[in-house]
């Protein structure tokens, strides 16, 4: 993860802050932030860190999450379908106790966008073939 700021947040901030202040005063209950509210805070992450931008303005570091930039490299986002990888090779020692093979149920299946996936499963293997498969076919399944 970036290093961030840890100076005192400028005077700059103390807008946002008033703007988030009104916007809590003049709610109706139940009534979401204004998407651009959240934008606008979410733009002070890259600087001064997620954490302290929430706890300055009191807003929940998770909702914070959905108006994030997906360039945060710690975070684990979906990949888009455009960029997943063609072919992923496990070694057979995934499947394997490491002594001699045995012969198992073979598993194999193809996506319409031409996606593979080949598992050759031992006897009592503790592989979770199903979570492979969920996470292989992603949103589709």
């Amino acid at each position: 993860m970036g290093k961030h700021n840890h100076a005192p947040l400028p005077i700059e901030f103390g807008e946002i802050r008033t703007r988030v202040q009104t916007w809590r005063t003049s709610k109706k209950a139940g009534s979401a932030m204004p998407t651009e509210l959240w934008k606008e805070a979410a733009s002070w992450t890259a600087k001064y860190g997620i954490h302290r931008v929430c706890k300055a303005l009191g807003l929940s570091q998770t909702k914070m999450n959905q108006y994030l930039e997906p360039k945060r490299p710690m975070e684990l986002r979906r990949v888009p379908m455009t960029v997943r990888p063609t072919f992923v090779e496990l070694g057979g020692d995934c499947f394997t106790d490491g002594g001699t093979p045995q012969v198992g149920p073979v598993v194999e299946v193809t996506t319409p966008d031409g996606g593979r996936l080949v598992m050759r499963l031992t006897p009592g293997s503790p592989l979770d073939a199903i979570g492979l498969l969920q996470s292989f076919l992603g949103p589709r399944a």
